[in-house]
This record gives C-alpha cells, structure tokens and sequence, in this order.
C-alpha cells in the first residue's frame, strides 16, 4: 500500500445497529472513496458508555489519501451520513449505524486535532486491530510500535469479546 502516493489513514470502524448491514455499506463506500482499503479483523465488543446497550462490532481499516485533514473528516462523516447516521441530540439514546473515526493520519501529531486519536491508544478495540494491520508503525507521539503498545496495554482485553465475520461486499 506504500507504493502508492498518499498519507496512510488508520480509521476505526464500528457499529452498535444492524452491524452486518451497516459495515459492509461502509466498507465499501471507504473503497470508492479511497480505493485499497486493508481491513482487521472485527469484534463484538462491550458498548463503551450504558451497560444495557448491545454489545458493538469493531474493526480498524488502513487506507491512503490525498486529502487535507478537513477534507479527510468530512469524507468520513459524508460516508457515516449515507449509511443513515445521525449525529447531535436527536442521535440519542440510539446506537449507532457506522462510526468512523481517524486515529491516525501518517504520522502527524496535532494535538488540538486530536491526532493520533486518544482512543487508539485507550480502546483495545482500535489498538489491538490497528496493530494487526501496521504492527511496525511507530505510534508518532509515543515512540513505540502498535505492537509493542497493544501488548503492554491490552495484555488481557477490557473491551473485546471475540471476533465476528462481518459480510464485506
């Protein structure tokens, strides 16, 4: 994938609605949006905030661009919008449809973007698949690879509770 011109995305997928429905329309609207998209494996994970909720599927893809950062989001939230996410007051209590979030753009450290993103190194389920796909990547604000990082936080998993197949169109 580093052949090709572009900044390496690190973005975190998952749904807590009709996942095997909503990641596949995401999927492969990240492919026409972005083309090579390499993906993890996914999870059913606990939901992060109300016990109650279902649990989640969560996965990490890989993927280049040529965007800026603005431009970048707004693809992501574009492509959360056409898979029926609502986001603001009216989304709640709802789980969501899809949720994609940037953890990482190359190796950019804005700390008032939040970039990385505070989550890939605190959610077992954003490290320990963005360690999968770029296990050498060396996280750019602390120095040490995923795969060092993803061990000494997530020895054992807080969050994840086995992998799923999710039905990639």
């Amino acid at each position: 994938m580093s052949a090709l011109p572009g900044t390496q995305l690190l973005i975190g997928l998952g749904s807590g609605a009709a996942p095997t429905q909503y990641l596949p329309q995401a999927i492969r609207l990240l492919r026409e949006r972005f083309g090579e998209v390499r993906l993890s494996t996914f999870y059913r994970t606990r939901p992060m905030g109300d016990p109650r909720q279902a649990p989640y599927v969560n996965g990490v893809a890989v993927a280049l661009t040529t965007l800026s950062l603005a431009d970048t989001r707004a693809a992501l939230r574009a492509i959360e919008a056409q898979c029926g996410r609502v986001r603001g007051p009216r989304a709640r209590p709802a789980a969501p449809t899809v949720d994609l979030d940037l953890l990482a753009m190359g190796s950019q450290v804005l700390a008032n973007e939040d970039l990385p993103a505070a989550e890939l190194l605190e959610r077992d389920f954003c490290l320990i698949p963005a360690a999968e796909l770029l296990p050498d990547w060396v996280h750019p604000g602390v120095g040490r690879t995923l795969r060092q990082l993803a061990a000494e936080r997530f020895p054992r998993p807080t969050h994840i509770l086995g992998p799923v197949d999710v039905p990639v169109i």
